[in-house]
């Protein structure tokens, strides 16, 4: 599954291209075969586009043709995207290389209406986190100030994500990490959000104090899934470059004793699947 927007994409070959190697010949479809969805929430859309046609992948020229074809948003904002949206995927290519090789071009653009996003959450949340043998960490969490964040979260805890999740890396002083379906650090959901923070464009004014709750993610700003940390104690230099979304008012006993009690490996906090807390439920509800 990749985004939309500027990727490369190798494309629905419709027939099987023969013939001599100056001027092959042959029929390429490029979006009767690809299947459009379209993710995120309502109002902040994105298209993704999934190709797995196979294609005749012997002739060279073919080859370089289908690799210099891009995929782009015809009309619409990708990631401002709202039901009931018409938009129009487009495929850009080299008509004087598909004369010269003798392609027949069919079907250059497919039109989708967007539909089945959920709306964003708004308002403050109420979330609690139970871990096996320690207790519960009690957080409110603020859709006003990251609502792709929030909306992301409490889907996936309500959904019942976490249960039996845990908390993975661990650093006195710093914070303690879980929600990693993998164990690892490396997994995530089915989904990624925009990161919601400054350095990514976002204003966020939630500092990266003690208690804070804010997403992990790798390098890419927009790689959060279902990661998240908790501050044991302060670092400013988390503030603008981490989405935070909430902060915790009861249970930093439980964070303390978490980072008291539990053995690492390394420097870097692993723990060892054997050794890690374990997330007994996430469960979230709105403050009214």
């Amino acid at each position: 599954m990749k985004k939309l927007i500027r990727i490369i994409l190798a494309l629905a070959i419709g027939s099987t291209l023969i013939g001599c190697s100056s001027k092959p010949g042959g029929t390429i479809d490029l979006t009767s075969h690809i299947k459009v969805s379209i993710k995120g929430f309502n109002g902040k859309g994105e298209v993704y586009i999934d190709n797995n046609t196979k294609y005749d992948k012997t002739d060279s020229d073919i080859r370089d043709f289908v690799a210099d074809i891009e995929y782009t948003l015809e009309n619409g904002t990708n990631g401002a995207l709202s039901n009931g949206d018409e938009i129009t995927i487009k495929a850009k290519y080299s008509k004087s290389k598909a004369k010269d090789l003798g392609l027949t071009i069919k079907n250059p653009t497919k039109k989708v209406k967007v539909s089945g996003l959920k709306d964003l959450l708004t308002g403050y949340y109420d979330c609690e986190i139970k871990v096996k043998n320690y207790g519960s960490i009690k957080l409110k969490l603020d859709a006003n100030t990251a609502p792709i964040t929030v909306s992301n979260f409490v889907g996936l805890a309500n959904d019942g994500f976490y249960k039996g999740l845990t908390f993975h890396r661990i650093i006195k002083g710093f914070m303690i990490q879980g929600g990693d379906p993998n164990g690892d650090g490396t997994g995530g959901s089915k989904q990624t959000i925009k990161g919601e923070f400054t350095a990514n464009g976002v204003d966020n004014p939630i500092k990266h104090t003690r208690g804070v709750i804010s997403m992990a993610r790798s390098q890419s700003y927009d790689s959060a899934s279902s990661q998240f940390f908790i501050m044991h104690e302060d670092a400013p230099s988390l503030d603008g470059q981490y989405a935070a979304f909430g902060c915790a008012y009861s249970g930093m006993d439980i964070v303390d004793k978490i980072c008291d009690d539990v053995k690492t490996e390394d420097s870097n906090g692993t723990v060892s699947k054997k050794n890690q807390p374990v997330i007994e439920s996430i469960t979230c509800k709105k403050i009214q």
